[in-house]
């Protein structure tokens, strides 16, 4: 077995890595993040006002 760093570099990069290698999947990330926030923040806001 050698150790000359060949291995290291077949690793696929982990999962946050690979969002922050790629503008598109950081974009996407970002409106998915903003559009789920924006609307879980108006059903709290629709929750916290009482009936009539």
């Amino acid at each position: 077995m050698s150790h000359d760093g060949t291995e290291a570099a077949e690793d696929p990069a982990p999962w946050p890595q690979q969002i922050l290698d790629s503008e598109w999947l950081l974009a996407l990330a970002a409106l998915l993040f903003f559009t789920l926030s924006y609307i879980v923040l108006g059903l709290i806001d629709l929750l916290a006002v009482g009936p009539g």
